[in-house]
C-alpha cells in the first residue's frame, strides 16, 4: 500500500512536467512559424551561407565527376551571372560552382591543375589583371587549404555542412541574420528591415535581385569601388558630372600594357589540364557603363586580353564579340537574376560555336 501511494505521487508531477514541455515546444514552434511567415511577407527568402565548407563540398564533386564535370572558376561574375540548371540542361554535363565572390581565381585554377582527378571541362572568368600570378594570398587560398587539411578525408565536416545547408535553404529567419534581441521590434516596425538583394543556393549559385537596391547610389558605389579612388560627390549635380569626375580620376594613372611573359603561369596551369585530356576556356564577361570604361582604360583590350588570347592554348571567349550577350547590367558589372537563364542560354550557344562543348 505504501509503495502504490508513493508511485502515484511521483507520476503526477512527471506527467505535468511532460505537458509543460510539450506546451512550451508547441508555443516555440508557433512563434518561429509566425516570424518565418512575417519575414517572407516582407520579402525575405531562405538563402544558404556561402562558406568554405560549402565550397569544399563542391570541390569534392569536381574531383569525383571526372569527364562529366563542368567546373566554374572565377569571381562574382561567374557566380552571379550563370544559371546552373540551364548550363546542365544545355551541355549534358554536371556544373560545379567553384567561383568565389571578390577573390582571386588563380589559386583555385592551380589547385585543379595539380589534381590528376580533374579531367572535365573548366570555364574560367575574371579580369585580365587576375590572370597574372601574384605573391599575396586571399580567401581562395584559405578555402583551398581548408579543403585539403580539414575537409577532404573527414566525414564529420561533410555531415555538418549537409545539415546546415538543409536548414538554411528553407529558413528565411536563419537567412535574415537578425539578432534575437531586437527581432520583434524590427518585424513590427515598417521599413525597419529590408531583404538582402543576394541569395545563395545549396549548389553555390548566387542570385542578385537588383529591384531590392537603391539606385543610382548602388551603381555609384560599385563604380567607386572599382575605381579605387575617391571623388568629391558634393560637386556632382548630374550623371554627366559624375562621369566626368570618374574619368578625370582615372586618367591620373597610365594604362597597363601586358607582355606575353606575364601570362606564363596561367598558361602553365592551362597546359597541365589540357595534357591529361581536360578542356579549359577563359571567358571575359560583359561589363557596362563606367565599369567597362574603367576596365578598358586600365587594361585596353589590345594590350591585355588580346595578348593573353594570342598566347594561350585554351579557348578564349570575349563577350564584347557577341551582341547577343548585351544584357542590362544594373551595377555595370553583374546581371539581375531575371536575366540569368536567357544569358546562360546565349553563352552556351557561343561556347558551343567555339567547340567548348
Amino acid at each position: 500500500m505504501h509503495s502504490y501511494t508513493s508511485n502515484s505521487s511521483d507520476r503526477l508531477p512527471q506527467q505535468a512536467l511532460k505537458r509543460s514541455v510539450l506546451a512550451g515546444m508547441a508555443i516555440a514552434v508557433l512563434l518561429l512559424t509566425v516570424v518565418e511567415l512575417r519575414l517572407r511577407q516582407i520579402g525575405f527568402q531562405p538563402t544558404v551561407q556561402d562558406s568554405k565548407e560549402l565550397w569544399a563540398t563542391e570541390r569534392t564533386k569536381a574531383a569525383l565527376l571526372g569527364k562529366q564535370a563542368l567546373i566554374l572558376v572565377g569571381d562574382s561574375r561567374m557566380q552571379l551571372d550563370v544559371d546552373l540548371d540551364v548550363l546542365a540542361a544545355a551541355t549534358g554535363l554536371t556544373p560545379v560552382q567553384l567561383a568565389i565572390d571578390g577573390s582571386e581565381f588563380l589559386p583555385v585554377l592551380a589547385d585543379l591543375a595539380a589534381d590528376d582527378s580533374i579531367t572535365g571541362t573548366v570555364l574560367v572568368s575574371g579580369d585580365v589583371w587576375k590572370l597574372v600570378e601574384k605573391s599575396h594570398t586571399d580567401r581562395a587560398n584559405e578555402w583551398i587549404s581548408f579543403y585539403h587539411k580539414e575537409y577532404k578525408d573527414l566525414v564529420a565536416p561533410k555531415l555538418e555542412t549537409l545539415l546546415k545547408s538543409r536548414v538554411q535553404q528553407w529558413s528565411a529567419l536563419y537567412a535574415s541574420g537578425m539578432p534575437a534581441s531586437d527581432l520583434l521590434i524590427r518585424l513590427i516596425t515598417p521599413g525597419k528591415v529590408r531583404p538582402l538583394y543576394l541569395s545563395t543556393k545549396p549548389n553555390r549559385q548566387r542570385d542578385a535581385d537588383y529591384q531590392l537596391v537603391d539606385q543610382p547610389m548602388f551603381y555609384i558605389q560599385r563604380v567607386l569601388r572599382n575605381l579605387g579612388q575617391t571623388v568629391d560627390l558634393a560637386k556632382v549635380a548630374s550623371q554627366a558630372d559624375f562621369e566626368r569626375l570618374v574619368i578625370d580620376a582615372l586618367q591620373q594613372s597610365a594604362p597597363t600594357h601586358y607582355a606575353p611573359e606575364q601570362f606564363f603561369y596561367v598558361n602553365r596551369l592551362t597546359d597541365r589540364i589540357l595534357e591529361r585530356g581536360g578542356k579549359i576556356a577563359f571567358i571575359n564577361f560583359p561589363m557596362a557603363g563606367l565599369i567597362f570604361a574603367i576596365d578598358e582604360y586600365r587594361s585596353p583590350r589590345e594590350f591585355g586580353w588580346d595578348v593573353f588570347a594570342a598566347h594561350s592554348r585554351a579557348i578564349t571567349f570575349n563577350s564584347q564579340d557577341y551582341p547577343a550577350l548585351n544584357f542590362a547590367l544594373p551595377d555595370g558589372s553583374h546581371l539581375d537574376m531575371r536575366d540569368k537563364q536567357a544569358f546562360t542560354t546565349q553563352l552556351v550557344s557561343g561556347l558551343k560555336a567555339k567547340a567548348v562543348f
